[in-house]
């Protein structure tokens, strides 16, 4: 199953922290990340973010303390395994998580 996530900030965790508007996931794996949602994804399922920040998930507790953790990239061909936060975790470390996201899926 395709799913396109949109509006929201994937901040890649990437050497230059590239921050892009569009992730598409397939199955487990992240097969897009941009800024545009490609046309061939257009009559896939959407999940509006609204707004919130994404950064991969680093371990099954939540731990996202990037000052002290050894993140990895948010990028094409990875698992889609993330966390929504309100806020910019780079910039601002009282960012509370919204959601959880395992394979690609919500998880409740």
């Amino acid at each position: 199953m395709v799913t396109v996530f949109t509006n929201a900030n994937f901040i890649t965790m990437n050497k230059e922290n590239d921050i892009y508007s569009v992730m598409v996931v397939n199955g487990r794996d992240i097969v897009y990340l941009g800024y545009n949602t490609p046309l061939c994804y257009d009559s896939n399922r959407v999940v509006d973010l609204n707004g919130g920040y994404v950064i991969p998930l680093i371990n099954d507790m939540v731990y996202y303390d990037i000052t002290h953790a050894k993140c990895r990239e948010l990028k094409e061909g990875e698992r889609a395994d993330f966390i929504v936060l309100d806020r910019n975790v780079l910039t601002d470390s009282d960012a509370k998580i919204l959601e959880v996201y395992k394979k690609g899926r919500r998880k409740v």
